[in-house]
């Protein structure tokens, strides 16, 4: 008998590290996304969404509808710490950057009611963005986000962009600095 249970105990503890390793290869895109990560761009590949999603009044939002404006779309959720941390400085960063005709998207990608999180962030006292809502993942797919939060930079005619994953303090000026920099260069 006593065999027997110590072989249920080393196959359980097996399946509880094998679990635990695995549990760990899903967690690493939100591991490595620190809180305050400086700025690495990487250069956009693919095709940006002509699919709609929400805009704040259910009304449908279109990525052309910013043609003409340099425009920062930050990926993010709720339930997602980084993100949280960062919200505040966007909303500190719009006021700086839309003096260069840069807009700035939040793209929320959670599956809850747009009451929820327009509360959430309201709460958080987010008010200089806009508010954008993709609870089925139809920008985030075709962009191929893996992990949050995540944003992206396009250029003013859509046709190049940059993204950068991870959390920033986009209130610094050097931060806002780089970004009009980078916008100058997408759109030359």
């Amino acid at each position: 008998m006593k065999n027997y249970q110590l072989k249920i105990y080393k196959s359980r503890r097996r399946f509880l590290n094998q679990t635990a390793y695995i549990a760990s290869l899903f967690a690493s895109p939100f591991i490595i996304s620190s809180a305050h990560s400086e700025l690495n761009w990487m250069k956009l590949v693919e095709p940006f969404p002509d699919a709609p999603i929400h805009y704040e009044d259910d009304i449908e939002l279109h990525l052309k509808q910013f043609l003409g404006k340099p425009l920062l779309i930050n990926f993010w959720a709720t339930w997602c710490a980084p993100c949280i941390i960062e919200l505040p400085h966007l909303d500190k960063a719009a006021k700086h950057l839309k003096k260069n005709q840069i807009e700035i998207l939040l793209v929320s990608t959670d599956r809850s009611p747009k009451s929820h999180v327009n509360v959430f962030l309201d709460n958080q006292k987010i008010y200089n963005l806009l508010r954008g809502f993709d609870p089925q993942a139809i920008w985030a797919r075709k962009l191929k986000v893996s992990a949050l939060p995540v944003t992206y930079l396009i250029n003013s005619d859509q046709t190049r962009g940059l993204f950068h994953i991870g959390a920033v303090d986009w209130s610094k000026p050097e931060i806002i600095n780089e970004v009009n920099t980078k916008v100058a260069l997408l759109d030359s």
